[in-house]
């Protein structure tokens, strides 16, 4: 009963009866209001209707500190059934115990191969960690000889376009060259142009003011050859009458030749100007 006691809470007489393996809760009563309480080591709870509710007992606590200093007495087997119980919990353990270990054994094997097996795969990953470190190892190699590359390439295509912008200017500059130089020759030439004109306006100006001076002293010749023709035509008329008819004639004749030979100066003056314009 004490042990069925131990832990400090209120148990049933059913409760304590089986465990003492009594036949009647009477026996139960009797031994907690003979022995057990007297000794102030069980305590009764109290009831309300005692007629309707079980007993109930709990250890006090002089009642725990006694079944705590005689534990080992308590626990022991009292009885052949309860050796016999135990012996056969006993058996039941070692058994459980030794299927258990037997299981663990098994368990621990196949852990064992499991542990092997995760061996083996950290073992191929680690050679695919080695051959994937590689691999890497080789792009990043071959990326930087890429990288390289393509700045040699960007450096040779800078180097390229400013080859092909200095030879552009410098086509530029000698066609540019080319067109001032053809400018200058087109310059040149107006200008030797300009000079001929000026030249030949020059020599025109001065044939005229050639022809102007030739003109006037032939008017005055051709004036003075007019008065003299009269004078001499008046003599006549008033000396010879019959003579007249011919020095009319001779004064027209003489007339006429002074206007040709006047002509003539002025034409080949004229002339000698036409053919120093033309170049002929």
């Amino acid at each position: 009963m004490l042990r069925a006691l131990r832990g400090g809470e209120w148990q049933y007489s059913a409760t304590l009866r089986d465990a003492a393996d009594l036949e009647d809760n009477r026996q139960v009563s009797y031994r907690v209001e003979e022995y057990l309480g007297p000794a102030g080591l069980v305590l009764e709870a109290a009831r309300q209707e005692p007629e309707k509710e079980a007993r109930r007992f709990k250890l006090t606590d002089e009642g725990e500190a006694w079944v705590e200093a005689h534990a080992e007495e308590l626990l022991a087997p009292t009885d052949r059934e309860e050796i016999a119980e135990l012996a056969q919990q006993g058996y039941t353990e070692g058994t459980e115990a030794k299927d258990s270990v037997q299981g663990y054994r098994k368990k621990l094997s196949r852990y064992k191969s499991q542990v092997e097996e995760v061996r083996e795969q950290l073992n191929h990953i680690q050679n695919h960690h080695d051959e994937y470190f590689n691999r890497v190892s080789s792009v990043e190699k071959e990326s930087e000889d890429s990288r390289a590359r393509s700045k040699e390439a960007k450096q040779g295509v800078k180097e390229l376009r400013e080859a092909v912008e200095d030879r552009a200017t410098i086509e530029r500059v000698e066609s540019v060259s080319e067109d001032v130089s053809g400018v200058e020759r087109r310059l040149t030439a107006v200008e030797s142009k300009q000079a001929g004109l000026a030249r030949e306006q020059a020599e025109m100006a001065r044939t005229r003011a050639l022809v102007s001076r030739l003109a006037k002293p032939a008017g005055y010749v051709a004036a003075g050859a007019l008065m003299v023709y009269l004078v001499v035509l008046i003599a006549v008329f008033i000396v010879a009458q019959d003579l007249l008819a011919s020095v009319l004639v001779g004064g027209v004749t003489g007339a006429l030749g002074i206007v040709v030979g006047v002509a003539v100066v002025i034409y080949s003056v004229g002339g000698s100007v036409d053919s120093f314009i033309t170049g002929d």
